[in-house]
């Protein structure tokens, strides 16, 4: 019995000490009780937050350049689910209208490329958004924001993708962009 309590305590100061990967800017994150995850550097002036939901496995503001206007990224991984590169890439594009008219899709960057031996899809769109009033909410009435920008990444892994999702005012996220890319280069999987 004592051994078994021993041994409890020891598992307890390891999980404790391995929830300090949930770090400050410029440094390492990892997804902490999972077998399998993603690695990253956060970048020097991205503010980790609390996650809106429980969906988020991590929550980060990216402040605006020159105002108080900040874009917002969120982390996803979805066990089992989640759908492919396409299906999200599809959702994605229906949640942006364009001024003129025009498909999403058509006005979309999108890069594919490999990063430590994981697929990675790099998708940047800019237009009106139109946001849900819940992050569940997938239909109904939406809130239109002009001027905003996606810039999103999905990371195919051997269990279940992986989900960097940044929105918010285009200035923003283009200021942010160079280093979006710099952050994409970071990932490795544990």
């Amino acid at each position: 019995m004592k051994n078994v309590v021993l041994y409890i305590f020891l598992i307890l100061v390891i999980q404790i000490g391995c929830k300090s990967d949930q770090s400050e800017s410029g440094q390492s994150q990892s997804e902490t009780g999972q077998k399998n995850k993603i690695t990253y550097t956060i970048p020097d002036g991205w503010v980790s937050e609390t996650p809106k939901s429980r969906m988020r496995r991590a929550q980060f503001r990216l402040p605006g350049p020159k105002t108080e206007e900040y874009a917002e990224l969120a982390v996803f991984v979805f066990p089992g689910s989640g759908g492919s590169v396409n299906d999200n890439l599809n959702r994605w594009y229906r949640q942006f209208k364009q001024p003129d008219g025009a498909d999403s899709e058509e006005r979309a960057e999108i890069k594919k490329f490999r990063v430590n031996n994981l697929d990675v899809t790099v998708v940047y769109v800019t237009g009106t958004y139109l946001q849900s009033p819940s992050t569940m909410m997938m239909g109904g009435p939406v809130k239109e924001i002009p001027s905003t920008a996606m810039l999103a990444a999905i990371v195919e892994t051997r269990t279940d993708p992986w989900f960097f999702k940044a929105v918010g005012p285009q200035d923003t996220i283009d200021h942010w962009r160079p280093v979006f890319n710099e952050f994409v280069q970071s990932f490795k999987w544990e």
